[in-house]
């Protein structure tokens, strides 16, 4: 039954979200955004618990998801336990370092950027 609902959670999530950028027009990362801030709005009251416990992963893999965390990690500081905002600015610190320097790598490889990856035909 738990794969059930989790198809189920995440199946809705998606449709209410596709259908929310086919009728305003924004742009993938601007609904993407307000996925993680409509995450972290529902974390305090409780919300992103009740469809996560129902849903499982058809809630975590989505942006939802990762509002939750920041929510969540953020209502912690507050409490007075600084260590998820610490793992959460250091995993970021990670990844950006990784992407700066997988892009040092393949400028190095392909000996700068080339016209095909500028979008030159």
């Amino acid at each position: 039954m738990m794969y059930i609902n989790a198809f189920l959670l995440g199946g809705i999530l998606c449709a209410l979200f596709q259908i929310f950028m086919m009728f305003t027009k924004l742009d993938p990362p601007r609904i993407l955004v307000l996925g993680i801030a409509l995450g972290a709005l529902l974390t305090p009251y409780g919300m992103m618990d009740a469809l996560g416990s129902w849903g499982g992963a058809g809630l975590a893999l989505m942006c939802i998801g990762a509002g939750n965390a920041i929510g969540g990690s953020f209502m912690a500081f507050l409490g007075g336990n600084p260590m998820p905002i610490a793992i959460i600015l250091g995993l970021l610190m990670i990844l950006t370092s990784i992407g700066i320097v997988s892009g040092a790598v393949r400028v190095a490889v392909t000996k700068g950027p080339t016209s095909k990856s500028m979008g030159a035909k």
